[in-house]
């Protein structure tokens, strides 16, 4: 199911992003989508909207705040894309907050991992 939100949201996030496309951000991390981005900064962008109503300015998160929004997208985006090439999983545990596990696929990378960097050492 998707997710509808209020247009001022969406403009503001997209702004973010582009923002953060131009300043290399996800270039620098190494990320491959701004698919998750987008979405936790509507999510986080709508919070706001509904403690301050339409009034989301320049200023919308303290500097903290959006420090922490950034490792979110960071881990998020590398957390989304290990999902989808099949080498973790995940589900919803009973406070509904995500779980995630390797798959057979993902063990079997991280023993090829493992392996490479044994020899390596040696």
């Amino acid at each position: 199911m998707n997710k509808v939100y209020q247009p001022v949201v969406l403009e503001r996030s997209n702004e973010i992003v582009q923002s953060l496309v131009e300043s290399g951000f996800f270039k620098d991390y190494e990320l491959p989508s701004t698919d998750f981005a987008k979405e936790y900064l509507c999510e986080k962008l709508t919070e706001k909207f509904i403690e301050n109503g339409s009034d989301i300015n320049d200023t919308i998160f303290t500097e903290n705040e959006f420090e922490n929004i950034l490792r979110v997208i960071v881990t998020g985006s590398i957390l989304g894309e290990l999902k989808r090439k099949g080498y973790i999983n995940s589900y919803e545990d009973e406070n509904t907050e995500e779980t995630f596990f390797l798959t057979e696929d993902g063990k079997e990378m991280l023993k090829n991992l493992k392996s490479t960097d044994d020899k390596t050492k040696e």
